[in-house]
């Protein structure tokens, strides 16, 4: 009797886990969040620590989280460990498979912003550094911890927006993550098309209602201090293999926005909730990318991306689209929309200080909200135009711009260090070579080898290479080796690198004073 009822309760089990696919993978995993056995961290108002939830949200949520992913990690993996960020140490990690960030552990290093001595004028800034340069386990960032932790790394996984809502959109539905080994369905619904994305200069073909996946029933954008979700920037996230954007999401941002992607082993989930608020479908998906993140452990980072706010030549489009009406008349349109949005909120706050009652600090700072001024198109060229280098050789005539952009788009690249901004590379434009043609590379070697302009030829290797070499012969041989297995990225500095994570050089710090200036010529 003892025995039928124990192969009854064996069948019914097995039954349970092939109906619903979940039989339990063999992967630890280590969760990173904050513990409510732990007192509350202090600086409320600081994302890295809210994730961009309301303070009120925050200390009503607070330790609730944990649990929360403990209880769902459990659901589908062997061995799952969880530790408060403020005691973690990434030497814990190498004991398990997968890493999951909800939270950022304390900074090793606080951030570092350099000015121009005289003027005051930002130069560059060296982000917090969370864990150390060799860190490289397998790991998934949830929302902003990508960013704050992976930034000193040169993650991909960069801050693009603080503003991914609840649904997933421009989905790669055949990836794996939506296939296995957690068996899901994702249900698609269409819904009215982000801002974001229709006035974008990408967005002109986009309709006005696109297929949705409802990742989190609630966001931030529900109005009740909900956790934000982070997207990373598109431009340039795929011109290195280890590289792959999922999908794009609901945020103030274009259709090539970043929500879920991976950049070597660690992988975007962009979206902010915890599995309190994850539909069922997302439970699974998310359960699929930590086995995915696994099955790419050993997938390191072969380009580095030390500059968040580095211009690919995606950035001349978007330029282009600055010239035009509709751009300047989207403008127009979205600030009107935020002036009488900000000045009703203004007025909601009034209303309740008014009535005795207690204001937060958002609803204070509106108190002294005016409606910003809509610029003349003259302006909006200025802001937007205007702040590029060679604004100074086009002027505002939308024409010349057009003209100079499309004329120069093979000779562009971006300084190590630049801020939204291109270049010509004037050496290259004289060879009449892109910098995306490797043969610019077999040229000034040939140059270098022939005693022809060798000094143009060194400031074109020096600024399309992470080489030095100090001989033609050298050069020579490095490029003949590695010719066919090379590839150019922009994202990560405007260089030539070779397809393997073990061939390139440890990227050193580049900017224009390593090469000489094109002035010379």
């Amino acid at each position: 009797m003892k025995n039928n009822k124990f192969y009854s309760l064996v069948v019914a089990v097995f039954i349970t886990v092939i109906s619903y696919g979940q039989e339990k993978q063999n992967i630890s995993v280590l969760y990173v969040g904050y513990s409510s056995e732990k007192p509350m961290p202090e600086n409320l108002e600081s994302t890295a620590v809210t994730g961009g939830m309301t303070p009120e949200r925050f200390k009503a949520e607070y330790g609730k989280r944990m649990p929360a992913f403990k209880k769902l990690l459990e659901t589908y993996f062997t061995n799952v460990k969880t530790v408060d960020a403020r005691d973690y140490k990434e030497a814990m990690s190498l004991n398990y498979n997968v890493t999951i960030f909800d939270e950022a552990p304390s900074p090793l290093k606080e951030r570092v912003i350099h000015t121009d001595s005289v003027t005051g004028e930002y130069l560059s800034m060296e982000p917090a550094k969370y864990v150390s340069d060799d860190f490289s386990s397998a790991s998934i960032f949830i929302g902003h911890t990508s960013s704050v932790i992976g930034s000193s790394l040169g993650s991909k996984l960069d801050w693009y927006c603080l503003c991914l809502d609840r649904h997933a959109h421009h989905i790669k539905t055949e990836h794996e993550i939506f296939k296995g080994p957690f068996k899901t369905e994702i249900t698609l619904k269409n819904r009215e098309t982000p801002d974001g994305v229709l006035k974008a200069f990408d967005g002109f073909d986009v309709p006005k209602e696109i297929p949705m996946w409802e990742v989190d029933s609630e966001g931030y954008l529900d109005g009740n201090g909900f956790r934000v979700g982070m997207v990373a920037r598109g431009w340039g996230f795929e011109d290195s293999s280890n590289a792959e954007i999922i999908s794009s999401g609901v945020c103030t941002k274009q259709k090539t926005a970043v929500a879920l992607g991976r950049h070597g082993n660690f992988f975007l989930w962009g979206f902010a909730g915890s599995p309190d608020y994850m539909t069922e479908e997302a439970k699974k998906v998310f359960a699929n990318a930590i086995v995915y993140t696994n099955k790419h452990a050993d997938d390191k980072m072969i380009v580095r991306k030390y500059n968040e706010r580095i211009a690919t030549k995606q950035y001349i489009d978007e330029m282009l689209y600055y010239t035009t009406e509709p751009s300047y008349l989207a403008y127009v349109e979205a600030y009107k929309g935020f002036n009488e949005s900000t000045m009703k909120a203004k007025k909601a706050a009034e209303e309740k200080q008014a009535a005795g009652e207690e204001l937060n600090k958002h609803e204070k700072m509106l108190l002294n909200s005016k409606p910003q001024v809509i610029g003349t198109r003259e302006d909006y060229l200025k802001k937007n135009i205007g702040r590029n280098s060679w604004a100074e050789i086009t002027g505002l005539d939308t024409l010349a711009i057009r003209k100079y952009l499309t004329e120069n788009r093979d000779y562009f690249f971006s300084e190590p260090n630049g801020f939204y901004d291109l270049k010509v590379d004037e050496d290259i434009k004289s060879l009449g070579i892109a910098n995306t043609d490797i043969n610019v590379l077999d040229k000034a070697i040939s140059m270098l080898e022939k005693g022809v302009e060798t000094e143009k030829a060194h400031r074109i290797l020096m600024r399309y290479t992470l080489e030095d070499f100090t001989t033609p012969k050298a050069w020579r041989k490095w490029f003949n080796t590695y010719k066919n297995n090379m590839f150019f990225t922009e994202s990560g500095g405007f260089v030539w690198m070779v397809n393997d994570a073990n061939a390139n050089p440890k990227v050193r710090p580049r900017n224009e004073a390593d090469i000489v200036s094109n002035k010379s010529n």
